[in-house]
């Protein structure tokens, strides 16, 4: 069955503004924080523009956890 115009409009108002809050949402999200996000591209390779990045660090330190 074919919707009429009128429910077309209303779909289509709709979809409007669920994309609006949507993207006000997005808008007043913190920023993201992620390792690829703060570090520079390339970062550990001889093609990172910070020379201090361009080798891995020594050790990584592995943190245990515990559970009860």
């Amino acid at each position: 069955m074919r919707k009429s115009p009128k429910e077309r409009r209303n779909q289509y108002v709709q979809a409007q503004r669920i994309t609006m809050v949507e993207a006000a949402i997005a808008v007043k999200a913190p920023p993201v924080m992620t390792f690829s996000a703060t570090m520079p591209a390339f970062t550990y390779t001889s093609l990172c523009s910070d020379r201090g990045l361009r080798e891995p660090p020594a050790k990584r330190k592995k943190v245990e956890c515990e559970t009860r």
